[in-house]
């Protein structure tokens, strides 16, 4: 039996007079439902479910973070302010984000389970972007930062009057199961522009004030070893070079140094850096200016 395609067609065309005749009720209705939606969404208390997801993202870090203030980021995220970053055990902050905007999917803002997230913002006059992903029990992320000023960034390190001044670009790839810093793999690579040193001290010991138009690192983590593949410096009062290993502590500071350093200091270089060279070790005339650094980050020794 063949379909009636006349009722068919008859059908069809009821509903399309329906749907005419009722098109203002159904688009006043979808509109009150998305005012609805949106005002619900905007209502959340927006401060405890951002504060709740970072305290889920860092349970198991050796970090707090905190916040003066998020709103919600449309459609999917959060944008912060003065987001601050400070080791277990410590008052003072490490590191102060001027902006982070952090979006998640869609589900997992409206379920609470936070999975992975994109982020950016700006710090200490430069700009980041990066992102974040939890798989079980392995969280894994990639950072690139650019025109980061040191002066600020490295204040909490250096003590007062010394100062660290240029601007660096940093990416970072890290993977681990995020509980402490041995659990980490990855790479890092940082640029720095126009470094200068001024009235920096190490271990009580005034360092000259150096200058260095250009400054290169590159590192892989491999668990709680990071391995120095190469650092170099070069300025018209001295030449720097490391690689090496440095076996990776939680408290950073204690970290252990095995590292192959070569210094190279022209004869007319300042009387001070000529100072500084006098106190590395002798080194027979003609034989290369190269050391190794063992000891800690906090108290490093040259042999």
């Amino acid at each position: 039996m063949r379909p009636d395609v006349n009722a068919s067609h008859s059908r069809l065309g009821r509903l399309l007079a329906v749907l005419r005749e009722r098109a203002e009720l159904i688009g006043f209705a979808t509109f009150t439902l998305t005012v609805f939606l949106v005002a619900l969404v905007w209502s959340l208390p927006h401060d405890l479910i951002a504060a709740r997801a970072i305290e889920v993202a860092t349970a198991n870090a050796p970090v707090r973070v905190g916040f003066r203030s998020v709103e919600l980021a449309v459609p999917n995220g959060y944008r912060f302010t003065d987001l601050r970053v400070t080791p277990t055990g410590a008052s003072q902050p490490v590191a102060t984000l001027s902006e982070v905007s952090v979006r998640v999917p869609l589900g997992a803002l409206l379920t609470g389970n936070f999975r992975q997230a994109l982020v950016d913002g700006r710090a200490y006059g430069g700009e980041f972007r990066g992102w974040v992903r939890l798989a079980g029990d392995r969280a894994s992320g990639a950072l690139d930062a650019r025109s980061i000023r040191l002066d600020p960034a490295l204040a909490p390190f250096v003590p007062p009057p010394g100062r660290v001044q240029g601007t660096a670009d940093l990416s970072l790839q890290l993977a681990g199961d995020g509980r402490t810093t041995q659990s980490s793999e990855g790479d890092v690579t940082l640029a720095v522009r126009d470094l200068a040193l001024d009235q920096v001290s190490v271990r009580g010991f005034r360092l000259p004030d150096l200058s260095f138009p250009e400054v290169s690192a590159a590192a892989q983590v491999f668990g709680a070893r990071l391995q120095l593949k190469e650092l170099r410096a070069a300025g018209d009062d001295v030449r720097f070079d490391a690689s090496g290993d440095v076996l990776l502590r939680d408290y950073l500071p204690q970290s252990v140094l095995n590292l192959r350093m070569t210094v190279e200091i022209p004869p007319g270089a300042q009387p001070a850096l000529k100072l500084v060279s006098g106190l590395l070790p002798k080194r027979d005339p003609g034989e290369p200016p190269t050391y190794t650094v063992k000891g800690t980050i906090a108290a490093p020794v040259v042999r």
